[in-house]
């Protein structure tokens, strides 16, 4: 696959992966979202997505950077790229976003304003995972650099390291998201080995790929309706192995859906901002009377999808907000080119 064109199957299961995300919460955890109690199919919906939704986003990225890894073996553009990326963002959308949360009315979640000040050292909202990826693309960005990732063997070795520790007791103090770098570390790992034997795999487990997913989905399905409970301890031995095989098996069956594919080239917005949408969904429908989940529950998705892409549109129109709140490179203005001849598109 050449690292110039996007990847139609990475692109549709980012999409995917978004999908999840803005799903789950809408939903929301326990007692958050819409407040959604055990018993109802959209609870046991946004349980049985534990051992997928994040693991699915992580593994995309560390697929993503197999592919381009350390460009020029430049580890000090690598690092600024990734702080404009993903540091300046947490900074310039996730703080305000967590003070908003902690001084605006109807907010789900009881969050003080200095714990919303403090939020780019101790997470609170799900921009913990800008943190978590930038530990974890220093880190293996590192050992890249240095050399130490050269052989597949290493990179085994790295995944077994990243398992052995993911299986350990989270630190006291989720200092900078390292309790969510640790816990993400496995499946960006097992990106990176799924880039290199994408050929192998999509060769091997097209046609069962598929199958062992909806089997995975069904039987997560099933215990949730059963007992959440046994389902919702991500960083377990179970945790680990559904959602590594859940990630292999979504890329060996090589789905292409233009709509995903759509939703995937806005993932990153859809990140940051699907929340504010998703929340101002919820509101206005709450002000209006509406109590079917059904609907609250669809409306909130696709406001939680949308909403980001026409923001991402906006923003990108401008070299400051895209910057500042999309973590994208500032454009360069091109001298004009001489005038030539037209040439036929293709």
């Amino acid at each position: 696959m050449s690292s110039k064109k996007k990847s139609l199957e990475i692109e549709t299961l980012r999409g995917l992966a978004c999908l999840l995300l803005v799903l789950y919460h809408v939903i929301g955890p326990l007692g958050g979202g819409l407040k959604i109690d055990i018993g109802s199919p959209f609870r046991v919906i946004a349980d049985s997505m534990v051992y997928v939704r994040m693991p699915l986003f992580t593994f995309i990225s560390g697929y993503i950077y197999s592919i381009y890894k350390i460009r020029g073996n430049d580890f000090s553009a690598f690092f600024s790229g990734k702080v404009r990326r993903l540091i300046v963002p947490l900074f310039c959308v996730g703080v305000p976003f967590s003070v908003l949360q902690a001084v605006g009315p109807g907010v789900n979640k009881d969050v003080s304003v200095i714990d919303a000040l403090l939020s780019f050292y101790v997470p609170i909202n799900h921009f913990w995972f800008l943190q978590a990826v930038f530990i974890i693309f220093m880190f293996v960005g590192l050992l890249e650099w240095r050399g130490l990732l050269r052989t597949p063997t290493r990179l085994y070795l790295l995944f077994a390291f990243a398992a052995a520790v993911f299986l350990l007791p989270p630190f006291p103090l989720d200092a900078f998201g390292i309790n969510g770098a640790i816990y993400l570390l496995p499946f960006f790992v097992a990106g990176m080995i799924g880039q290199e034997k994408v050929s192998e795999l999509k060769q091997t487990f097209k046609v069962i790929g598929p199958l062992v997913f909806v089997l995975i989905s069904l039987t997560l399905l099933y215990v949730a309706s059963v007992d959440r409970e046994l389902i919702v301890d991500r960083r377990s031995l179970v945790g680990l192995t559904v959602g590594c095989v859940s990630c292999i098996a979504l890329l060996s069956s090589d789905m292409r859906s233009k709509a995903l594919t759509w939703l995937g080239g806005y993932s990153y917005a859809i990140f940051l901002f699907h929340v504010l949408f998703a929340a101002t969904s919820r509101s206005i429908l709450g002000r209006l009377g509406v109590k079917d989940e059904s609907v609250l529950v669809f409306c909130g998705v696709m406001c939680g999808l949308l909403g980001p892409v026409v923001l991402s549109m906006i923003f990108s129109r401008f070299n400051f907000t895209s910057v500042l709140f999309l973590g994208e490179r500032a454009a360069t203005k091109k001298k004009p080119a001489a005038p030539t001849a037209p040439v036929a598109q293709t």
